[in-house]
Formats: C-alpha cells, structure tokens, sequence
C-alpha cells in the first residue's frame, strides 16, 4: 500500500528541495505518512508542518538552518561539536543547526538537515581519511567528533518522535486522520491476515567467513600466534592457543569435525524457535582480504549451501574485494551464488564491511539487490545512521534516494568481542546488545544483528554463543519480529511503499 500523504509547506532553496523532501519521507515513513510537499506559500496556512527559515503563522514550523545550507552549498565537513543536546517539544534532542531560541519555531533546532547529515553518512563523505580496509573509520566519525551524540542512541528515532509530537495536535486542528503508534507496520507490515503482531523487528544474520579452522594454515597461524604470545610475555594467551590445539587433537580430529562448522547447530536452534535467518556468502575469493582459505572455501562451501537449501535459509551475497569496484563485477557474483545457492539472492553484506555509502551502494542498485545491510562500524555498536529502521538511501552524485534498502546493522559479535574493537566478555556484550536492541524496541524500529558461524562453538565462542541465543529469546519475548534480512524487508515495503523512494 501506499502512505496517506501530509501536507508539508517548505520554503528551501531549488537545490535542497530533493534532500529536504527525501529526510522528511523517511523520518515520515515510521509515523505511517509521506510528505506531500507544497511550495506555494497561498497553501501555507494550510499545511500540518512547515519547514522555513522563519516561523509560519498558525503553523508548527521546523527552521530552515542557513548554517546548514551554507555547509551543503560548500561541501564542507560538519565542524566538531556541532550536535548538542536541546530541550524542547517532544522532549531532549541531540541535533545540529540550532535556532534562535526566541524565533518562535516548532523544533529549537533543524531537524530535517540534522538528520540528513546523518542518514547521508556525511562525515563519511566529507572526510577522505581511511582505515587499512578502506573505511571510515569511527575516530574520524561524527560521532568520535560530538561527544553528546552516542551511536547506540538514535538521533534520528528521536527526530521521528519530535515529528509525533508536533504533528499529533496539528493533525487534530485539521481533522485528519490520526497517525498510528510506534511500530505499526510490523503488525502485520501489509502482509495480511495470520500476520504476527509484532511492534520492532529484528534480522538474523550470519556471515560466513571462515568454514574450518584447523586447516596447515590454521595449524600454523596458532604456532605463530603462540611463539607471538610468548616473545611479548603474554603467557595466557599463548595457553589459550595451545589449549585450542589440544581440544583439535581430543575432540574434533577423531571425529573429522571443526569449530567453524558449526551450521547445523546454528540451524536447528532457529528451527526449535521458528525462526529464520540469512547466511551471506562469498562468491569468489579475489584477494587476500577476501579471506586466507580460498581452496578450502570453495571445497567446502556447496557443503554450506546444501544444508542451507535444506534449513530453506535465505542465502545473501558476502561481498569480496572486487564487489567494490563495480556493478559488473557485483552483478557477476550474485547471479554465480544465485545459481549455486538454487535462489534469488536479494541481500548484501561486504565482507569487512567494506561499503561506501556514496561510492558503493550504487553498484548494489544497478546489479539489483533488494537490499544491503553493511552500514555499520567495525569498531562500535549502534546505529551508524543514525536510524533503527530501514530507509532508501540518498545519492548526492545523483540527488535521489536509491531503490535500494539499507537494514541497519545494530549489531555484531566481532565488534563485542574482537580484540581490535570492544573485547568485552560475554555477560558485557550481553548487556550492550540488549541496550540496542531495547533502543530498536522503544523506538518500534527494524535492524539487524548479525553472530558469525565461528561464535557457536561451545569452546571458541567464550559464552558468545550463549549470549546469542537469549538476545533472540529475549527479543520474542519482547514482542519482536524476528526472522531472515530479506523477510524483515519485504515486511516494510509491503507497510511502506512509495515511502522515499
């Protein structure tokens, strides 16, 4: 179905009109609406919002930043400490572009360019630095740069709250229809009768990385890791690894098992609670970042897409280095996995997370994926954009939303528990997922969460695999959706469509 429209006055430059129109659709698409855009300042009065550079009488008006459309024009990166927190309507905010406090507007600050800035990735594309995988990195982020904008807090979830709440007694005054609660389209997301009646959503994900750890390579990684260990005096990491040498030789040698292949276990957990989820798979090894096993993976892999087939899993496309460069390449690649996998691969995840926003997610859209769920950092927890629920991304090279839908991922053990990033225990990473999942809940949001096969050995997984299984069992209890990327799309297209679009 498509959103009733509501009728948004904006008063902003020819060159902002489509960015302004795109930020108000998605914050608008979670509130059930869509923004009927009038310029003609006759129909002003009429309208149920406004966005301008000065209050409209008899009008809820959001200000129209010069400021910020000064930076747009520019190009220029957002200075540091420019999101603040503000007290207003709808409660504390963190935002950009603050208004006079005087002026007499709806909002004390612009809402629509500080969520633009967000849900673009601005920082992403107004600063070249990058890390040793080609991304930006979370030090350079917006985030490391205001220290009052968390990234497990939503910004814009709380921007879309605001818009509620302005709205609400606006749309009163007017006599038009109510707007529904947090969390409506997952109800039953359009899907119709027998549908769940779920309020936030949550997809999971797996990517599939590595399939067998003792491998001659894997034998030696741990030697070197061990005599490592030693040479700087860490004597219980070294312990660690032989320990892990040891339970090969005891357990899994005699019984031509691994700790990475751990798929069967993974499934029939998810069968015992109904559930489904999305395996991401790479169709090809082209580099050495694409992974240190290729002969093995691709051995072993049509193992990983036979039982898969049989769990009837959605497979997802796990983009290798050559993913980034093109369409073509891409294209190649899912239509490959496609024809192995015996299904339509709609979904992507780069492996590494190597996705640029404004250089990367085009390809997607031309080789034709439904959706991609890569924005995210390796570094921390939380909303990369900003957002818990999904939304077509934005195209500055091209000033339109893409087709394309981006599935906030919210979560990943490697984050948690990589030695590189948060290396929290188990009972910590428990409690920094719940805080986002909660977060995706309050908000009535859609993300997804993604545990690698390498996490569900009883030994490797250091109580990960545990901390997994109640995240889901918590998240059902908790009235989620929970089910497969590409089920938790299809269940918001079919609520929103035409939304931003």
């Amino acid at each position: 179905m498509s959103l009733p429209g509501v009728a948004i006055f904006v008063d902003a430059p020819d060159a902002v009109l489509a960015r302004t129109r795109w930020a108000l659709d998605t914050m608008l698409a979670p509130l059930g609406r869509t923004a009927a855009v009038t310029r003609d300042p006759a129909q002003a009065s009429g309208a149920a919002l406004a966005y301008a550079p000065e209050p409209i009488a008899g009008v809820p008006t959001i200000p129209c930043s010069a400021a910020a459309l000064d930076l747009f024009a520019a190009d220029r990166a957002l200075p540091g400490r420019a999101f603040v927190g503000h007290d207003g309507v709808g409660g504390s905010a963190v935002a950009a572009f603050p208004a006079d406090p005087g002026a007499g507007f709806a909002v004390p600050f612009d809402l629509v360019a500080s969520a633009f800035v967000l849900l673009t990735c601005w920082d992403e594309h107004a600063c070249r630095e990058r890390d040793r995988f080609g991304r930006l990195p979370y030090s350079a982020s917006v985030f490391a740069a205001n220290p009052a904008l968390r990234i497990e807090r939503p910004a814009v979830d709380t921007y879309v709250e605001i818009l509620r709440s302005v709205l609400v007694p606006r749309l009163v005054e007017l006599a038009a229809a109510p707007l529904p609660e947090a969390g409506w389209m997952w109800g039953d997301g359009g899907l119709g009768p027998g549908s769940s009646g779920a309020r936030f959503a949550v997809a999971l994900t797996h990517d599939v990385d590595n399939l067998w750890r003792w491998t001659p390579a894997g034998l030696r990684g741990a030697a070197r890791a061990v005599a490592r260990a030693l040479r700087h005096g860490h004597a219980g990491a070294a312990v660690h690894e032989v320990r892990d040498v040891v339970d090969w030789l005891v357990i899994h040698l005699p019984r031509g098992t691994d700790p990475y292949w751990t798929f069967l276990s993974i499934l029939e957990g998810e069968d015992a609670r109904r559930l489904s989820s999305t395996f991401y798979v790479i169709a090809r090894h082209t580099a050495a970042v694409d992974g240190g096993q290729p002969e093995t993976y691709a051995r072993r892999i049509p193992d990983v897409l036979e039982l898969l087939a049989r769990g009837r899993r959605e497979v997802g496309l796990h983009g290798n280095d050559a993913d980034r460069l093109g369409a073509q390449p891409v294209a190649q690649d899912r239509a490959d996995l496609a024809l192995r996998a015996g299904q339509e691969v709609g979904g992507m995840r780069y492996h590494y997370l190597r996705c640029l926003y404004h250089e990367t997610l085009t390809f997607l859209e031309q080789a034709g994926f439904a959706h991609d769920s890569s924005l995210a950092f390796a570094e921390h927890e939380g909303f990369r954009c900003g957002t818990s629920f999904p939304f077509h991304p934005y195209s500055l090279d091209e000033e339109r939303p893409l087709q394309l839908i981006e599935l906030p991922l919210a979560l990943m053990d490697t984050t948690l528990q990589g030695a590189r990033y948060r290396a929290l225990e188990a009972p910590q990473a428990e409690a920094a997922s719940q805080d986002v999942l909660d977060r995706a809940r309050s908000a009535g949001g859609g993300i997804a969460m993604l545990w690698h096969n390498v996490r569900f050995d009883r030994r490797a997984a250091a109580g990960y695999d545990d901390v997994y299984w109640r995240l889901v069992d918590r998240a059902k209890a908790d009235g989620a959706f929970v089910g497969s990327a590409g089920e938790l799309v299809r269940r918001w297209q079919a609520a929103t469509a035409g939304a931003a679009a």
